[in-house]
């Protein structure tokens, strides 16, 4: 008796549409106008909160998967790495590869750290941030570069061949690309294929 008396009373308070009381003085001018706009406002925001608890409680196995999804996009918001991320995290992998010797290190590690380089001397890197994740790819030409060809719209990049000017993504705080290749910085395969040799 006292749930239904409860649940009768919660569902006219938001049924029950919100009024401000004014002065005789202000009433139809644009100070009531203004705050009736706000007040509507509010009431649909309140209905709508009302009506998420309702569904939620009589599915919650879908509401936690909503729930989950919108926090993992929030999350993955939050973390989506910037340009300034990479190059520290450019220069630091430089860092570490330098410290060994050539001998060590992998050619192809190296070739791709010394493009993204030269890429970034002559102006040629962007970021296309997608909110979630961010993309870092190389243009044809300098933002400030004045040449025809670099103003052109029918120069510009294709979207068919964009894939092949990505030079990495990032998601979740990290850029996975230059990570993915730093974990064999330190392995040279053709060291391996000459020591085979002198073996054979």
């Amino acid at each position: 008796m006292f749930t239904t008396a409860v649940r009768g009373m919660s569902s006219m308070i938001v049924k029950r549409p919100w009024k401000i009381r004014l002065p005789k003085r202000l009433k139809g001018g644009f100070i009531e106008k203004w705050g009736d706009y706000w007040v509507t406002v509010a009431q649909d925001y309140k209905e709508v909160a009302y009506d998420v608890v309702k569904d939620s409680r009589k599915q919650p196995f879908k509401a936690s998967m909503v729930m989950s999804l919108i926090a993992g996009y929030m999350y993955a918001v939050k973390t989506n790495p910037d340009e300034m991320e990479f190059q520290d995290t450019l220069q630091r992998y430089m860092n570490e590869s330098a410290m060994l010797s050539e001998k060590i290190r992998n050619k192809e590690v190296d070739a791709h750290f010394n493009y993204m380089i030269d890429c970034y001397n002559h102006g040629l890197v962007r970021r296309l941030s997608l909110g979630f994740c961010s993309i870092l790819w190389v243009d044809n030409y300098s933002k400030v570069c004045g040449v025809f060809k670099s103003r052109c719209e029918y120069l510009k990049p294709r979207l068919l061949t964009f894939h092949e000017r990505i030079m990495d993504v990032g998601f979740l705080g990290s850029w996975w690309i230059i990570d993915k290749k730093m974990e064999e910085f330190d392995i040279n395969l053709e060291e391996w294929t000459e020591t085979d040799a002198e073996i054979r």
